[in-house]
């Protein structure tokens, strides 16, 4: 399928100029940091160096949540049935759409992308999973044209029907789980483990990652041209009297031209501890915990080293050339509940304190995911975007709700 040829983006900055019609304004948010707020910073009154988001190693995500930081323009693209672009620099998101009067509702709309459920960016190329009554459909829009390829689909039947989900891309590779669930509610043993696989974005060639256990799942943290770094774990069943639901985790490193792959690190062995952040993955650098340390696991020296140790981390995540992490300084679920919040440099490894808005219960406001000048969080029951500087400085007014 073949559609839309008609030029949205042959780049955002001429854009944003244009579509005048299809443009909402956003209050711009200061790209200045401000220096009268104490933060944890490496010297007084100044933030610590930000960097652009890398090109590998894209995370999608779900359209219904967030959206997908953009390769090419310091913004993001989002939306479900038609494409919207925010700029984080003027402040204003748009709808990619230049027709004039476009009701922006089915395929004659040079926007519409269909039932969009996850997506990422990635070389100007936006790959995102169509879901509809047929089934699914990995497909392809390219952003300075806005042709639509699908590359793959899967069609449900009377008996089954399928459920796709996108995780990282990389190198011309993307990572796709696709579950094979029973239609009939009343036989959930009928329902199949995921199947997940590298889809070669140039070839169409699909590569089913192996599992050493049945019933195991795989997420795919990162890639190279020559390795996949990802993450295993056993489903353990829905118990109602437990909160558990995976276990056995292990972190391994597949090999991706003949299937092998070698063991970095285990619950068991090296007391390995998941984190249930999404963003554990800074380009080809990986962050991990065994028992208190934080450790890096570098895809390009194929080398893993350990970070820094602390006493009760509850929770870590990578973000701008950082790890983000938070410890436990009173028992959670208590009166004393406490927590710190810490980033430190990927190099040094020196743990900076955050002010956290003053809040010494939670984390004030929670990181999700970046652009190249901006953090994407959640503060006051919403979701904002925020520039680099102003997160470190403690300086929350500065965010703005971006284009949701």
């Amino acid at each position: 399928m073949k559609t839309q040829k008609a030029l949205i983006l042959p780049c955002l900055l001429i854009i944003l100029g244009m579509f005048s019609g299809c443009v909402s304004g956003i209050e711009q948010a200061s790209s200045q940091a401000s220096t009268e707020t104490e933060g944890a910073t490496d010297l007084e009154g100044t933030a610590p160096q930000s960097y652009p988001l890398p090109q590998e190693n894209r995370k999608a995500r779900s359209t219904s949540l967030w959206g997908v930081a953009s390769t090419v323009s310091d913004g993001y693209f989002y939306g479900r049935e038609y494409l919207r672009y925010y700029d984080a620099q003027s402040g204003r998101t748009m709808i990619l759409c230049s027709q004039p009067g476009c009701p922006h509702n089915d395929s004659t709309c040079q926007a519409w992308l269909g039932n969009a459920s996850m997506m990422v960016e990635y070389k100007g190329i936006l790959y995102y999973v169509l879901s509809d009554d047929a089934g699914e459909r990995l497909c392809a829009k390219d952003l300075s044209s806005g042709e639509i390829t699908e590359l793959d689909g899967w069609k449900h039947t009377e008996d089954f029907f399928y459920q796709c989900a996108l995780g990282v891309c990389a190198y011309d590779h993307i990572t796709v789980s696709l579950r094979k669930v029973p239609n009939d509610i009343r036989n959930p043993q009928g329902e199949e483990p995921d199947v997940t696989f590298l889809y070669d974005l140039k070839t169409g060639e699909k590569r089913e990652l192996p599992r050493e256990k049945e019933g195991e799942s795989i997420s795919v943290l990162a890639m190279n041209q020559e390795y996949a770094l990802a993450q295993y774990a056993r489903y353990v069943g829905d118990d109602p009297q437990s909160d558990v639901f995976y276990d056995d985790y292990a972190l391994r490193l597949y090999r991706i031209s003949d299937g092998s792959y070698t063991t970095v690190s285990t619950e068991e062995e090296n007391g390995y501890h998941p984190t249930g952040d999404p963003s554990k993955t800074y380009g080809n650098v990986v962050v991990f915990q065994e028992k208190d340390t934080l450790c890096l696991y570098d895809l390009d020296k194929l080398e893993k080293r350990e970070l820094l140790t602390m006493d009760n981390i509850i929770n870590y995540l990578i973000l701008d050339g950082k790890v983000f992490f938070i410890t436990e300084e009173g028992p959670m679920g208590t009166p004393e509940q406490a927590v710190g919040v810490y980033y430190a440099d990927l190099e040094t490894g020196k743990p900076m304190r955050l002010e956290n808005g003053g809040n010494t219960q939670v984390m004030e406001m929670g990181l999700g995911w970046e652009g190249d000048s901006f953090f994407a969080v959640t503060w006051k029951s919403g979701r904002y975007i925020i520039p680099k500087a102003d997160f470190y400085l403690d300086n929350y007014e500065a965010a703005k709700p971006g284009g949701f």
